[in-house]
């Protein structure tokens, strides 16, 4: 299999398109590090799991530089690093507040660069890879997420920092989903004045007529990490289903 005798720590992978990313790996032969922001949410994670020596958990608050690098400091050896933690909140840009902000960017770019640099020597130990799970809001400016988009976008440009000083030992991909259908979508959609209108326009934006699944997105991003994906770094995938070729929100 593609991920035997591999570590992979996927950071924010209790739920959703994290978790998604987890089940893949475990199937494709890898030893997995399940992260949540709590304990409780890993435990509750790891309940639900087969048991399996594969899997082990670790909690950090990724808005706090101090739990990255501890976080780090408990992952060990270390094959590939999936920064899939994010936050999205909703508010038009006269109503962003800087605390808003400062979080956004803490968990969406600051958190992947203190970890790529804090367990830098791991990964350059095993020719290792970096995926950070960026958003098609890096490259459409969506209205009433200012904050988001920013974060995405540096994200973009991090992973293409990171491929250009760590090769030829590290290769950097990020891939960039579009509407998927997770929790932070649920929330937008339900925060919505008309609910069903808003699932609708959420499903117009790809160009294949509605929302990925997070089994559609892990595939992408286990793709990137895989000795398939070798020849690729510094590489923008676009697992959008068309949003960003040819429709504009």
């Amino acid at each position: 299999m593609d991920f035997d005798g591999k570590t992979i720590l996927v950071t924010g992978s209790t739920r959703g398109i994290g978790a998604a990313v987890v089940e893949l790996f475990l199937q494709r032969g890898g030893a997995v590090i399940v992260h949540g922001r709590e304990q409780k949410q890993v435990d509750g994670a790891l309940a639900g799991m087969p048991k399996d020596t594969r899997v082990r958990g670790v909690a950090a608050d990724l808005a706090d530089r101090d739990q990255c690098k501890a976080l780090a400091r408990q992952v060990g050896e270390l094959d590939v690093l999936v920064n899939s933690a994010g936050t999205f909140r909703e508010a038009a840009i006269a109503e962003t507040p800087l605390d808003l902000w400062n979080e956004t960017i803490a968990v969406n770019v600051t958190a992947p660069w203190v970890l790529s640099q804090a367990l830098l020597p791991a990964l350059r130990r095993r020719q290792g890879v970096i995926v950070n799970v960026g958003s098609d809001a890096a490259i459409l400016g969506y209205a009433g997420c200012v904050a988001y988009c920013a974060a995405k976008g540096a994200l973009v440009g991090l992973t293409r920092a990171l491929a250009t000083e760590l090769a030829p030992d590290v290769r950097a991909i990020c891939v960039c989903p579009g509407p998927t259908e997770t929790d932070m979508m649920q929330a937008s959609v339900a925060a919505a004045p008309d609910p069903d209108a808003a699932r609708r326009q959420w499903a117009s934006y790809p160009l294949l007529g509605r929302v990925a699944t997070p089994a559609e997105i892990a595939e992408a991003i286990v793709f990137a990490a895989s000795p398939a994906a070798r020849y690729l770094t510094g590489s923008v995938i676009m697992a959008d289903g068309g949003t960003t070729a040819g429709k504009h929100v």
